[in-house]
Protein backbone atom coordinates (compact mmCIF):
# COMPACT_ATOMS: atom_id res chain seq x y z
CA UNK A 1 0.00 0.00 0.00
CA UNK A 2 1.15 3.27 -0.64
CA UNK A 3 0.39 6.41 1.47
CA UNK A 4 0.31 10.10 0.55
CA UNK A 5 -0.91 13.74 1.33
CA UNK A 6 -3.49 15.25 -0.10
CA UNK A 7 -4.70 18.94 0.59
CA UNK A 8 -8.16 20.68 -0.18
CA UNK A 9 -10.35 23.79 0.73
CA UNK A 10 -12.34 22.94 4.27
CA UNK A 11 -14.88 25.74 3.95
CA UNK A 12 -18.20 25.00 2.51
CA UNK A 13 -18.98 25.90 -1.14
CA UNK A 14 -21.84 27.68 -2.15
CA UNK A 15 -23.13 27.91 -6.11
CA UNK A 16 -25.79 30.82 -5.16
CA UNK A 17 -23.17 32.65 -3.02
CA UNK A 18 -24.29 35.60 -4.51
CA UNK A 19 -27.21 35.75 -2.26
CA UNK A 20 -25.29 34.07 0.83
CA UNK A 21 -22.15 36.60 1.35
CA UNK A 22 -23.16 36.17 5.09
CA UNK A 23 -21.69 32.91 5.10
CA UNK A 24 -18.17 34.01 4.59
CA UNK A 25 -18.28 37.45 5.30
CA UNK A 26 -19.49 39.47 9.11
CA UNK A 27 -18.93 42.85 7.32
CA UNK A 28 -22.16 41.81 5.60
CA UNK A 29 -24.38 42.19 8.29
CA UNK A 30 -27.01 45.03 8.58
CA UNK A 31 -25.66 46.29 4.95
CA UNK A 32 -29.69 45.97 3.96
CA UNK A 33 -32.64 48.18 4.63
CA UNK A 34 -33.99 45.93 7.54
CA UNK A 35 -33.89 41.90 8.85
CA UNK A 36 -33.18 39.26 6.45
CA UNK A 37 -33.53 35.59 6.68
CA UNK A 38 -31.71 33.03 4.37
CA UNK A 39 -31.74 29.15 4.38
CA UNK A 40 -30.01 27.04 2.20
CA UNK A 41 -29.04 23.34 1.58
CA UNK A 42 -26.96 21.64 -0.94
CA UNK A 43 -26.32 18.12 -1.75
CA UNK A 44 -22.78 17.79 -3.45
CA UNK A 45 -21.63 15.15 -5.50
CA UNK A 46 -24.99 12.99 -5.72
CA UNK A 47 -24.33 9.10 -6.08
CA UNK A 48 -21.06 9.69 -4.08
CA UNK A 49 -21.20 7.94 -0.58
CA UNK A 50 -20.09 9.75 2.13
CA UNK A 51 -20.21 13.21 -0.20
CA UNK A 52 -20.91 16.53 1.48
CA UNK A 53 -24.13 17.90 2.19
CA UNK A 54 -24.63 21.40 4.31
CA UNK A 55 -27.43 22.91 5.63
CA UNK A 56 -27.18 26.89 6.35
CA UNK A 57 -28.84 29.06 8.62
CA UNK A 58 -28.56 32.63 8.43
CA UNK A 59 -29.79 36.60 9.94
CA UNK A 60 -28.86 40.07 10.05
CA UNK A 61 -30.39 43.07 10.45
CA UNK A 62 -29.44 46.89 11.64
CA UNK A 63 -29.65 47.93 14.97
CA UNK A 64 -31.68 50.57 14.40
CA UNK A 65 -32.97 52.28 10.92
CA UNK A 66 -30.65 54.22 9.53
CA UNK A 67 -28.01 52.77 12.14
CA UNK A 68 -24.33 52.37 11.60
CA UNK A 69 -24.44 48.82 13.64
CA UNK A 70 -25.26 45.62 12.26
CA UNK A 71 -25.81 41.89 13.86
CA UNK A 72 -25.48 38.85 12.32
CA UNK A 73 -26.09 35.14 13.05
CA UNK A 74 -24.83 32.28 10.73
CA UNK A 75 -25.89 28.52 11.57
CA UNK A 76 -24.18 25.66 9.64
CA UNK A 77 -23.95 21.45 9.16
CA UNK A 78 -22.06 19.87 7.26
CA UNK A 79 -21.79 16.14 7.12
CA UNK A 80 -19.32 14.41 4.71
CA UNK A 81 -18.01 11.11 5.39
CA UNK A 82 -17.56 10.06 8.83
CA UNK A 83 -17.49 13.61 10.15
CA UNK A 84 -20.24 15.86 11.24
CA UNK A 85 -19.28 19.33 11.94
CA UNK A 86 -21.89 22.10 13.23
CA UNK A 87 -21.14 25.50 13.79
CA UNK A 88 -22.49 28.71 14.76
CA UNK A 89 -21.00 32.34 14.48
CA UNK A 90 -22.00 35.60 15.39
CA UNK A 91 -21.15 38.63 13.61
CA UNK A 92 -21.32 42.48 14.03
CA UNK A 93 -20.83 44.73 11.25
CA UNK A 94 -19.98 48.97 11.99
CA UNK A 95 -20.34 51.26 9.08
CA UNK A 96 -17.58 54.00 8.98
CA UNK A 97 -18.91 55.44 6.06
CA UNK A 98 -22.52 56.28 5.43
CA UNK A 99 -25.43 56.65 3.00
CA UNK A 100 -29.01 57.82 3.55
CA UNK A 101 -30.14 58.24 0.19
CA UNK A 102 -27.64 55.69 -1.21
CA UNK A 103 -26.02 58.00 -3.15
CA UNK A 104 -22.56 57.34 -1.99
CA UNK A 105 -20.73 54.17 -1.37
CA UNK A 106 -20.34 52.70 1.99
CA UNK A 107 -17.82 50.41 3.84
CA UNK A 108 -18.63 47.85 6.61
CA UNK A 109 -16.21 46.56 8.87
CA UNK A 110 -17.09 43.29 10.79
CA UNK A 111 -16.13 40.69 13.47
CA UNK A 112 -17.44 37.14 13.85
CA UNK A 113 -16.97 34.70 17.04
CA UNK A 114 -18.10 31.57 17.54
CA UNK A 115 -17.18 27.74 17.16
CA UNK A 116 -17.41 24.85 15.49
CA UNK A 117 -18.37 20.63 17.40
CA UNK A 118 -16.63 18.44 14.69
CA UNK A 119 -17.63 14.50 15.72
CA UNK A 120 -16.09 11.66 13.69
CA UNK A 121 -17.24 8.64 13.96
CA UNK A 122 -14.06 6.19 13.81
CA UNK A 123 -15.80 3.38 14.55
CA UNK A 124 -18.02 3.20 11.55
CA UNK A 125 -15.01 2.85 9.25
CA UNK A 126 -15.30 0.10 6.85
CA UNK A 127 -12.49 -0.97 4.77
CA UNK A 128 -12.43 -3.48 1.85
CA UNK A 129 -10.12 -6.39 -0.17
CA UNK A 130 -7.18 -3.13 -0.77
CA UNK A 131 -7.96 -0.71 2.41
CA UNK A 132 -8.00 -2.32 5.67
CA UNK A 133 -8.43 1.15 8.24
CA UNK A 134 -7.16 -0.59 11.23
CA UNK A 135 -4.01 -0.21 9.90
CA UNK A 136 -3.58 3.83 10.75
CA UNK A 137 -3.42 4.17 14.44
CA UNK A 138 -6.74 6.74 14.27
CA UNK A 139 -8.97 4.08 13.63
CA UNK A 140 -7.16 1.21 15.26
CA UNK A 141 -8.34 2.69 18.69
CA UNK A 142 -11.81 2.13 17.85
CA UNK A 143 -12.46 5.41 19.25
CA UNK A 144 -14.39 7.89 18.19
CA UNK A 145 -13.47 11.66 18.26
CA UNK A 146 -15.46 15.28 19.34
CA UNK A 147 -14.05 18.60 20.02
CA UNK A 148 -15.49 21.99 20.12
CA UNK A 149 -13.02 24.90 18.37
CA UNK A 150 -13.21 28.36 19.03
CA UNK A 151 -12.63 31.14 16.69
CA UNK A 152 -13.15 34.24 15.38
CA UNK A 153 -13.50 35.98 11.76
CA UNK A 154 -12.47 39.36 10.16
CA UNK A 155 -14.15 41.17 6.58
CA UNK A 156 -14.59 44.56 5.06
CA UNK A 157 -17.37 45.04 3.11
CA UNK A 158 -17.38 48.33 0.34
CA UNK A 159 -20.70 48.90 -1.61
CA UNK A 160 -23.16 50.90 -2.93
CA UNK A 161 -26.37 49.70 -2.80
CA UNK A 162 -28.12 47.90 -5.63
CA UNK A 163 -24.88 49.24 -7.65
CA UNK A 164 -22.02 46.97 -6.59
CA UNK A 165 -19.78 45.90 -3.75
CA UNK A 166 -16.13 44.09 -3.20
CA UNK A 167 -15.91 42.16 -0.15
CA UNK A 168 -12.40 40.97 1.60
CA UNK A 169 -12.91 38.70 4.40
CA UNK A 170 -11.17 35.80 6.86
CA UNK A 171 -14.16 33.97 8.32
CA UNK A 172 -11.79 32.11 10.77
CA UNK A 173 -7.96 33.16 11.78
CA UNK A 174 -7.32 30.63 14.41
CA UNK A 175 -5.63 27.23 12.88
CA UNK A 176 -7.20 24.90 15.54
CA UNK A 177 -5.91 21.07 15.59
CA UNK A 178 -8.77 18.82 15.07
CA UNK A 179 -7.36 16.35 18.07
CA UNK A 180 -4.84 17.00 20.82
CA UNK A 181 -1.13 16.03 20.04
CA UNK A 182 -0.34 12.32 20.13
CA UNK A 183 3.00 10.56 20.01
CA UNK A 184 2.09 7.83 17.80
CA UNK A 185 1.10 10.10 14.89
CA UNK A 186 3.50 12.54 13.23
CA UNK A 187 1.05 15.40 11.94
CA UNK A 188 -2.35 16.61 12.93
CA UNK A 189 -4.89 18.05 11.26
CA UNK A 190 -6.12 21.69 11.56
CA UNK A 191 -8.32 24.20 10.33
CA UNK A 192 -6.66 26.54 7.54
CA UNK A 193 -7.07 30.18 7.02
CA UNK A 194 -8.96 30.67 4.17
CA UNK A 195 -9.11 33.96 2.22
CA UNK A 196 -11.96 35.42 0.25
CA UNK A 197 -12.28 37.74 -2.44
CA UNK A 198 -16.03 38.56 -3.83
CA UNK A 199 -17.22 41.56 -6.07
CA UNK A 200 -20.33 41.89 -8.35
CA UNK A 201 -22.56 45.12 -9.94
CA UNK A 202 -25.78 45.69 -11.47
CA UNK A 203 -26.33 47.37 -14.46
CA UNK A 204 -29.32 47.38 -17.19
CA UNK A 205 -32.86 48.65 -16.88
CA UNK A 206 -35.23 46.46 -18.13
CA UNK A 207 -33.07 43.31 -17.94
CA UNK A 208 -31.04 43.65 -15.27
CA UNK A 209 -27.40 41.88 -15.74
CA UNK A 210 -25.42 41.15 -12.34
CA UNK A 211 -21.97 39.68 -13.10
CA UNK A 212 -19.58 38.76 -9.93
CA UNK A 213 -16.80 36.55 -9.15
CA UNK A 214 -15.54 35.11 -5.77
CA UNK A 215 -12.11 33.51 -4.90
CA UNK A 216 -11.19 31.62 -2.46
CA UNK A 217 -7.62 31.23 -1.82
CA UNK A 218 -5.98 28.93 1.20
CA UNK A 219 -2.24 30.02 1.25
CA UNK A 220 0.54 27.33 0.70
CA UNK A 221 -1.97 24.15 1.43
CA UNK A 222 -4.73 24.28 -1.74
CA UNK A 223 -5.15 25.97 -5.53
CA UNK A 224 -6.49 29.30 -5.70
CA UNK A 225 -10.67 28.51 -6.46
CA UNK A 226 -12.97 30.82 -8.45
CA UNK A 227 -16.40 31.28 -9.34
CA UNK A 228 -17.16 33.36 -12.30
CA UNK A 229 -21.35 34.09 -12.36
CA UNK A 230 -23.63 35.91 -14.35
CA UNK A 231 -27.02 36.69 -13.07
CA UNK A 232 -29.68 38.12 -15.11
CA UNK A 233 -32.86 39.87 -13.46
CA UNK A 234 -36.25 39.95 -15.52
CA UNK A 235 -39.29 42.07 -15.28
CA UNK A 236 -37.70 41.84 -11.55
CA UNK A 237 -39.23 38.76 -10.16
CA UNK A 238 -37.00 35.88 -12.15
CA UNK A 239 -33.54 35.36 -12.03
CA UNK A 240 -31.77 33.12 -14.27
CA UNK A 241 -27.99 32.66 -14.67
CA UNK A 242 -24.70 30.21 -14.62
CA UNK A 243 -21.40 29.68 -12.89
CA UNK A 244 -18.53 28.37 -13.93
CA UNK A 245 -16.19 27.32 -10.99
CA UNK A 246 -12.22 25.78 -11.57
CA UNK A 247 -8.93 25.82 -9.83
CA UNK A 248 -6.12 27.76 -10.56
CA UNK A 249 -3.82 25.74 -13.24
CA UNK A 250 -6.39 23.00 -12.88
CA UNK A 251 -9.10 21.33 -14.96
CA UNK A 252 -12.62 23.01 -14.41
CA UNK A 253 -14.77 21.89 -11.78
CA UNK A 254 -18.56 22.76 -12.88
CA UNK A 255 -20.55 24.89 -14.92
CA UNK A 256 -23.61 25.91 -12.67
CA UNK A 257 -26.79 26.53 -13.81
CA UNK A 258 -29.02 28.82 -10.92
CA UNK A 259 -32.66 30.45 -10.99
CA UNK A 260 -34.64 31.87 -7.98
CA UNK A 261 -38.44 33.59 -8.24
CA UNK A 262 -38.14 36.69 -6.28
CA UNK A 263 -41.52 37.87 -5.10
CA UNK A 264 -42.75 41.17 -4.17
CA UNK A 265 -43.45 40.34 -0.43
CA UNK A 266 -39.43 40.17 0.13
CA UNK A 267 -39.51 36.07 -0.54
CA UNK A 268 -36.60 34.72 -2.51
CA UNK A 269 -36.80 30.90 -3.53
CA UNK A 270 -33.79 29.58 -5.80
CA UNK A 271 -32.16 26.46 -7.20
CA UNK A 272 -28.87 25.45 -7.83
CA UNK A 273 -27.31 22.29 -10.38
CA UNK A 274 -23.85 21.88 -10.91
CA UNK A 275 -23.00 20.04 -13.86
CA UNK A 276 -19.89 18.16 -12.52
CA UNK A 277 -16.63 18.65 -15.66
CA UNK A 278 -13.75 16.93 -13.20
CA UNK A 279 -13.34 13.36 -13.65
CA UNK A 280 -15.41 12.52 -10.58
CA UNK A 281 -18.28 13.38 -13.34
CA UNK A 282 -18.40 9.24 -14.08
CA UNK A 283 -19.30 8.84 -10.87
CA UNK A 284 -21.95 11.23 -9.93
CA UNK A 285 -24.92 13.20 -11.85
CA UNK A 286 -24.22 16.35 -10.10
CA UNK A 287 -24.85 18.86 -7.23
CA UNK A 288 -28.13 20.50 -6.33
CA UNK A 289 -28.83 23.25 -4.17
CA UNK A 290 -31.59 24.95 -2.72
CA UNK A 291 -32.24 28.41 -0.96
CA UNK A 292 -35.20 30.35 0.31
CA UNK A 293 -34.42 33.61 1.56
CA UNK A 294 -36.76 36.49 3.10
CA UNK A 295 -36.13 40.01 3.51
CA UNK A 296 -38.86 41.10 6.46
CA UNK A 297 -39.76 45.10 5.86
CA UNK A 298 -39.06 47.39 8.69
CA UNK A 299 -42.95 49.24 9.48
CA UNK A 300 -41.67 52.33 7.32
CA UNK A 301 -41.87 50.05 4.60
CA UNK A 302 -38.65 51.92 2.69
CA UNK A 303 -36.91 48.07 2.15
CA UNK A 304 -36.45 48.46 -1.81
CA UNK A 305 -38.04 45.31 -3.80
CA UNK A 306 -36.49 43.39 -5.55
CA UNK A 307 -32.95 43.28 -3.58
CA UNK A 308 -30.19 42.84 -5.82
CA UNK A 309 -27.48 42.30 -2.94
Amino acid sequence: MTCTSSFAQQDTRFSQYMFNNLAFNPAYAGSGDGLALAALYRKQWVNIEGAPQTANLSAHSKVVEDGKVGLGLNLQFDEIGLTKVYSGFASYAYCLKSSRRGETPMLNLGISAGATYMQKSLSEAQGNSVIDPTIDPIFNSGDDMSKVLPNFGLGAYYFLPNKYYIGLSVPRLLTNNFRDQDAAIEKIAREFRHYYVTAGMVFGDEIKLRPSVLFKMVPGNAPIQFDLSLMALFKETIWLGTSFRADQGTAPESLDFIVALQLQNGVKIGYAYDLTLSDLSDYTTGSHEIMLSYDVKRESGRIKSPRFF
